[in-house]
């Protein structure tokens, strides 16, 4: 009895596992940091737009990251390097030392390399293209009367100085109508406060502590747990590096589909808790570069932040703009988003304790073509002219801002009136650009 249980037994183990293959995963784990697919986290504005009676939408304010893009040099360099290692993983499988599944073995055998995943430095890629389009789109069938018929004043769509966000900002503006243009480039603009301040770049951005909590978490007893669990999944006869895990996982992030819906054969190297882990790597660099970690960045949110006030205020007094777009890096969402309190854990994120339930999650805020938009409208409220304002992340309505995610105009200009009084002054000097 005892020798037919263990018998069952270890058929049901051997069935069990046989479930968690990757490649007919009803369920992957598909958050990846700041390289997440836009299509992975997005809502969809046509249906999650608040609608308020008597309310009609005056003016919109925006700011969106880039579209997907190709890595930089330095990342595809290690990332075509990382490539060879599936032909140790087969060898490995053959050999009976791996425990991947045959057909995901095969997809990442068969897997095609696409050379512009190596060459495209930091372009746009044609999915990010579809994104940044496909916004566009939703918002003119959403906001039809702010969208068509565009007269030269009544729109701003402004690209921050880089290629793939001057691309992405014509794929926007080709969504809506590709007659419309596009301002031309500014340095030290309103939303890029940051990258002139001598006193961020030395003491943020260039500052080593900025990066030792996520150094130090490399080194945790959970990291290396996840590096050998990759390694026995794997079935390799060599230690991986650092350098070696974050290019394998750099090759499952940039390899998904979010548009066609197709998942990266190289994410079948990684268990759910192995993305996890390697997330928090990155959202432990974001957060202490970008986000609450340090108050030089909730400053530089204000800043931007403070460009939305004025845009409503003066199309509140019949002088604004219908469209108002900007188009940078998820470093500036990252601050807009800190500087309202969003996504504020009430401990420091640390490397010595990883926090499965913090806010600071940086899928959430900075996928690729990730945003922020603010809706003015002018109400007709119990025989009252008003405006309100709603905020949407995504595409999807920010509701802790005010009360059900609808700010009366005396609200909306209390909590960011604030913003007005900052400055630069604590920078000290220009960085070097």
């Amino acid at each position: 009895m005892q020798i037919l249980f263990l018998i069952c037994f270890c058929l049901y183990i051997s069935f069990v596992n046989s479930l968690f293959c990757f490649w007919n995963s009803g369920c992957p784990y598909r958050h990846f940091s700041t390289k997440t697919p836009y299509n992975l986290v997005r809502g969809d504005i046509r249906d999650s737009q608040i609608k308020v009676k008597g309310c009609k939408p005056v003016s919109i304010w925006s700011l969106y990251r880039n579209g997907k893009s190709y890595p930089d040099k330095e990342t595809a360099n290690h990332m075509e390097n990382a490539v060879s290692i599936r032909n140790y993983i087969a060898e490995s499988y053959t050999k009976g030392k791996c425990s991947l599944c045959a057909q995901d073995v095969d997809n990442l055998i068969n897997w095609k390399m696409d050379t512009k995943l190596f060459k495209g430095i930091n372009a746009l890629t044609d999915e990010g293209y579809q994104e940044m389009y496909s916004i566009a789109n939703r918002l003119k069938a959403t906001f039809p009367d702010l969208f068509s018929h565009l007269k030269e004043n009544e729109f701003v769509f402004r690209p921050t100085a880089a290629g793939r966000i001057e691309e992405s900002a014509r794929a926007f503006v080709n969504g809506i109508d590709d007659r419309l243009f596009i301002e031309n480039v500014k340095i030290n603009d309103t939303i890029t406060p940051y990258t002139s301040c001598g006193k961020y770049e030395s003491e943020v951005k260039s500052n080593p502590k900025t990066y030792e909590e996520a150094a130090n978490y490399q080194k945790s007893s959970e990291y290396l747990a996840m590096k050998d669990r990759v390694e026995r999944r794997t079935g390799l006869d060599f230690k991986l590096t650092d350098e070696n895990v974050t290019a394998l996982y750099d090759l499952c992030r940039f390899t998904w589909s979010g548009i066609n819906g197709i998942a990266s054969p190289w994410c079948a190297l990684f268990t759910s808790e192995d993305l996890q882990v390697l997330e928090y790597v990155e959202d432990l660099n974001q957060y202490y570069k970008n986000g609450h970690g340090s108050p030089t960045n909730v400053l530089f949110g204000r800043i931007i932040l403070t460009d939305l006030l004025k845009t409503f205020q003066r199309s509140k007094a019949g002088e604004g703009k219908k469209i108002t777009t900007y188009f940078g890096q998820s470093t500036a969402i990252d601050m807009a988003l800190s500087s309202l309190g969003l996504f504020k854990d009430k401990e420091y994120l640390r490397s010595s304790k990883r926090n499965r339930d913090r806010k600071w999650k940086s899928y959430k805020m900075s996928s690729f073509s990730a945003n922020i938009m603010a809706v003015l409208s002018r109400c007709n409220l119990n025989g009252k002219d008003d405006y309100t304002v709603v905020f949407y992340l995504n595409e999807e309505p920010i509701k802790s801002i005010c009360l059900e995610g609808i700010c009366p105009w005396n609200e909306f200009e209390e909590k960011f009136k604030p913003f007005l009084d900052t400055d630069t002054s604590f920078c000290d000097f220009n960085a070097i650009r």
